[in-house]
């Protein structure tokens, strides 16, 4: 079978998580590492980052899309409530800390 013979489409491709859903973990990895480490390149690089800046904007949209599904697929949780359910149990251990001072919700430090 030869690519030679497959037309590109004249369609635009949208990328979002639908998109994203091709690839397999593995692939996905790669596309969040590479992205990621591009992103880290250009925000670090000393001489004119800022003509490239639209590049890393591309690449970290790419990157989070990608992680997206993965944490998807291996938490079998949306991303969203997976964020919200960890936030949650993070306030809850600050807060509920014994080592931490607590004071009654009616009293104030002065």
């Amino acid at each position: 079978m030869s690519d030679k013979n497959i037309q590109p489409s004249a369609e635009p491709t949208v990328i979002d998580e639908a998109y994203m859903e091709r690839f397999t973990n593995d692939q996905l990895a790669y596309k969040a590492w590479i992205g990621t480490d591009l992103v880290t390149e250009i925000l670090f690089d000393e001489e004119g980052a800022e003509v490239c800046m639209q590049d890393a904007r591309h690449e970290s949209a790419h990157a989070a899309l990608a992680l997206r599904v993965l944490v998807r697929r291996l938490t079998g949780m949306d991303p969203d409530a997976l964020r919200t359910a960890v936030q949650q149990r993070q306030l809850e251990n600050l807060v509920l800390c014994p080592d931490t001072e607590q004071l009654p919700a009616w009293e104030t430090k002065q």
